[in-house]
């Protein structure tokens, strides 16, 4: 398969996909010790999520407790316990867990819908290829043609949804310098916008594949005219999903509950920076008062809540750059490969990968 020039996007990556697949299995959870090394894990951690807010939280914990110990007067002592004290009575009255389950349950929901509609392309191209009759002459051409456009179409579905890929073609003359697209086909899709239709870039591509698959029917050129309409079943399903991971950039959970879900943990965040239990301080003397400067169980609750918030977070965009993120850059890389590997199976039979075969006397023998 030959896009226009070499694509620019097609590189060597460090470590092939499955290979990576095999390197980010889940542990062991039989094996002994594997509970320890995964909390002692950085990478892709919640510690490297959130070790800035907690680095806020504590320097202000104790620019507060400075506050008050060495630059309050008496009366400002007063207030600030008489705050301390409000805070501490009314800090646990802060229902989080019904907030968050939400939240998060609705972002786990949205990200496991997203991650099962994501169109591939390899059905596409194999049941094209596959249906097509032997040995013609223009064979290749409209295989090539086929596969690029429903890799085009991948694309441009792709890019409506993941910023970093957006980032790396931001527009139709990107697409062609990488050699993805050709002129006319990139005047037609910026045709598209000029004339204000609302028609998504991917799908204008995928009318040409249904197109080229009529114009496949009327020079017979399938194995049997059954596979015009099985082939269209199989692109009108691409189409589908290309469809539906488009409508998911305009369907986003609403702002509004994912500012609730940030504004509730961290309002409970500074209630317990201010909580400090000052008569207990005063009656069981040193020990309370070492809890006081060390807010172990106060920081670890809301240590809880913001890991709880930063996952929801991050299950809202799953085509971001975080490292959970889905690596779409891999998956078009992934998916320009097999768009080569796939179409050359048109020109190609066992014999040209493993030589002669033993059925090879049976394959040329006259049936009866």
């Amino acid at each position: 398969m030959q896009f226009s020039g070499k694509p620019q996007v097609l590189r060597r990556v460090s470590q092939v996909p499955s290979v990576l697949a095999f390197s980010q299995t889940a542990p062991d959870a039989n094996r002994f010790g594997e509970s320890i090394r995964i909390l002692l894990r950085w990478k892709g951690s919640v510690y490297k999520a959130i070790w800035k807010d907690l680095l806020v939280y504590y320097a202000l914990y104790y620019l507060l407790t400075i506050l008050h110990n060495f630059v309050l007067g008496d009366d400002g002592k007063k207030a600030f316990m008489v705050l301390a004290k409000y805070c501490l009575r009314n800090s646990n009255s802060i229902n989080l867990m019904i907030m968050l389950s939400f939240f998060t349950s609705t972002a786990l929901q949205r990200l496991f819908t997203v991650q099962t509609m994501i169109p591939g392309t390899a059905k596409v191209i194999t049941f094209y290829v596959m249906s097509l009759k032997p040995n013609l002459p223009e064979g290749p051409i409209i295989v090539e043609q086929f596969a690029r456009w429903t890799v085009i179409a991948w694309i441009l579905t792709f890019r409506v949804v993941c910023k970093p890929l957006r980032t790396m073609f931001p527009n139709m003359i990107s697409l062609q310098v990488a050699g993805i697209i050709r002129e006319k086909e990139r005047l037609i899709l910026e045709r598209v916008e000029t004339e204000h239709n609302t028609t998504p870039r991917a799908l204008v591509v995928i009318d040409w594949m249904i197109l080229l698959l009529k114009e496949t029917s009327i020079h017979n050129r399938f194995t049997e005219k059954s596979n015009h309409l099985k082939s269209l079943d199989v692109v009108m399903s691409f189409k589908k999903s290309c469809g539906n991971t488009i409508k998911f950039a305009t369907k986003n959970i609403p702002y509004a509950l994912i500012q609730a879900a940030i504004i509730v943990v961290y309002t409970y965040g500074l209630m317990t920076l201010m909580a400090r239990n000052f008569d207990d301080a005063d009656s069981a003397g040193f020990m309370t008062g070492i809890v006081n400067y060390f807010p172990i169980i106060p920081s670890l609750q809301f240590f809880v809540f913001l890991v709880w918030l930063n996952f929801g977070r991050i299950a809202v965009n799953p085509f971001g750059t975080d490292e959970d993120d889905i690596d779409v850059k891999l998956l078009l890389e992934t998916h320009i490969q097999d768009s080569y590997r796939l179409a050359n199976l048109y020109a190609q039979d066992l014999e040209s990968v493993f030589g002669a075969m033993p059925q090879k006397q049976y394959n040329e023998a006259p049936s009866s």
